[in-house]
């Protein structure tokens, strides 16, 4: 069977969305991604949502390409001011050309107006949004969601559980998956100290680069913005940084900016980590069934 016929298209390019495509692409399926035109990635070094910027990006020897102009929505001033493109034939002509390199193709496309343009087989909404905003259920073969928030049989055909424990990744055909905990998998003894959020509201500049090892109190970066003095980040934790939102960009108050591991030196933040693979098997395999 030539899986080459099963174009499947992936809503989302974070880091989970980028563990499925890569599994997707790695095993000869075409893989088309939508993005907003201003995305906030923290893992960025396994998102290929970095695309978006750089104009293609690598993930552990997959490549992706967007197909469209290249954007920097954090010029453009606040967040949400930047136009958002529709995609055209145009686009589906340059979707084409990605495949035919063995690429993994990047669309800015904020609904599925790609579907105007060209068939799938089966349509993922990996955008972990945990509610459905949109219906995608019966225009595709397949339908699928990552988490809580689409029922299956009602939303989409199947939810894929994205839940930390025994059922992650495991192919749910009737009801949802569990209700998001909000509270980040334990790592050495480690939980909400991982991750960091912004202290206020404005445009973030980094202190350090993904990859590099912190002490407990060091400066992960700071903000600027109304606030009276800068706002900095400041790490709850010694470990490498694993993800960190670009710089300049126009962060909300409470929007996650960084992720620091505890183990350190063990992990390497540019391979994806052992949830997204887990995630991903359980999408290959529902995808792998649909098949005739």
């Amino acid at each position: 069977m030539q899986f080459s016929d099963y174009p499947i298209l992936v809503r989302g390019a974070g880091e989970h969305a980028s563990s499925v495509a890569w599994h997707l692409s790695r095993s000869g399926f075409p893989v088309a991604m939508t993005e907003r035109h201003e995305p906030l990635v923290v893992r960025r070094l396994v998102a290929f949502a970095a695309a978006a910027r750089k104009g293609e990006c690598e993930v552990e020897g997959v490549r992706a390409r967007l197909c469209g102009e290249r954007l920097h929505p954090y010029e453009h001033g606040e967040r949400g001011d930047a136009p958002s493109p529709k995609p055209d034939a145009s686009t589906a002509s340059m979707v084409k050309e990605a495949w035919g390199k063995g690429e993994i193709a990047l669309v800015i496309d904020d609904g599925v107006e790609l579907l105007d343009h060209l068939p799938f087989h089966a349509i993922l909404d990996a955008r972990m949004c945990k509610e459905s905003d949109d219906t995608i259920y019966g225009k595709a073969t397949l339908t699928l969601a990552l988490g809580p928030g689409f029922r299956a049989g009602e939303d989409v055909d199947l939810v894929i559980e994205t839940e930390r424990g025994h059922d992650l990744g495991r192919i749910i055909d009737k009801g949802q998956a569990r209700h998001d905990t909000g509270v980040p998998g334990d790592i050495l003894g480690f939980s909400k100290e991982r991750v960091h959020h912004a202290p206020c509201t404005g445009r973030f500049w980094a202190r350090v680069i993904i990859g590099d090892l912190v002490h407990k109190g060091d400066m992960l970066g700071f903000f600027e913005g109304d606030c009276e003095k800068p706002c900095t980040v400041v790490t709850k934790i010694p470990g490498r940084v694993r993800g960190l939102i670009a710089d300049g960009e126009v962060i909300p108050e409470g929007t996650k900016v960084a992720d620091v591991d505890p183990r350190g030196e063990d992990i390497d933040p540019a391979t994806l980590s052992d949830k997204g693979r887990t995630i991903a098997s359980g999408v290959l395999t529902a995808i792998l069934s649909s098949l005739p």
